[in-house]
């Protein structure tokens, strides 16, 4: 998330892990990437190409969802892989500069935690953070025109593009959406399994024509676990992208310098 300002601004020198990834001798940079979702955690590493380098590890989302618990997750998986240099992860909810501020379907004690910072001390690398809808959309958007990227999960994620560079702290899954109630209510796990695949889809159709009426976007994607579980006719402009781009996304957090990311 950012405006398309930040890269004009001088970069400051800092000796805090969070500052800067110096490659090994010898070798490319090597990415932890990590997608935390309402009901799992996702980790691979990535090469500098955003290619893979280890297979897809996932652990369920802990119950309580606290930073304590998301972190040792997150730091078993790093023992696990092996080297890296650098960290990225997508986090459901908003993040400013390295710091949550909501995270609806995790825990409270995620609200004004500095979870880059945290989490670069306990792996003793930098990190970087940002909304996990932004992170799947670095992924997946081809960088021209408006842009917006969804997400069905747990909740539903949303991010917008405006040539490639993501909008900060779009929060649409709790905008209202229809009778009162938002987006999230109507689409998310929960009301996918209380009113059906059918009605869900039905509801989705809804809010696909609501929402371009509301950006105009020029392509949308549909990202998440239960985009697998659409079965209406898209529009010509909207396309399911793949979850790996939840992860492979990643590598993008490093090749662009975002507001957000700064710290």
């Amino acid at each position: 998330m950012s405006d398309a300002t930040s890269s004009k601004k001088k970069k400051k020198k800092s000796s805090s892990p969070t500052a800067e990834a110096a490659p090994r001798s010898g070798e490319g940079i090597r990415t932890l990437a990590v997608d935390i979702g309402g009901t799992g955690i996702k980790t691979m590493l990535l090469d500098e190409a955003g290619k893979p380098l280890t297979d897809r590890l996932r652990a369920k989302t802990p119950d309580p969802a606290t930073p304590k618990a998301v972190i040792a997750i997150i730091a078993d998986f790093a023992k696990e892989l092996g080297e890296f240099d650098r960290v990225s992860v997508g986090f459901p909810g908003v993040i400013k500069k390295g710091v949550v501020y909501t995270a609806a379907n995790l825990d409270k004690k995620w609200v004004e935690f500095p979870f880059a910072d945290e989490l670069s001390k306990e792996l003793g690398k930098p990190v970087r953070v940002a909304n996990d809808a932004v992170v799947q959309g670095l992924g997946g958007v081809s960088g021209i025109g408006v842009e917006l990227v969804i997400t069905l999960g747990t909740g539903m994620g949303a991010a917008l593009y405006l040539d490639g560079v993501p909008i900060p702290s779009l929060e649409m899954g709790h905008h209202p959406f229809l009778h009162g109630k938002t987006y999230e209510d109507y689409l998310g796990r929960r009301a996918l399994a209380k009113e059906g695949r059918k009605k869900w889809n039905k509801r989705l159709a809804e809010a696909i024509d609501q929402l371009y009426d509301v950006f105009y976007y020029d392509r949308l994607y549909i990202g998440g676990g239960n985009a697998a579980k659409i079965n209406i006719k898209l529009p010509k402009n909207a396309q399911v992208i793949s979850n790996a781009d939840g992860i492979l996304g990643g590598i993008k957090l490093w090749e662009r310098d975002l507001d957000e990311m700064e710290q």
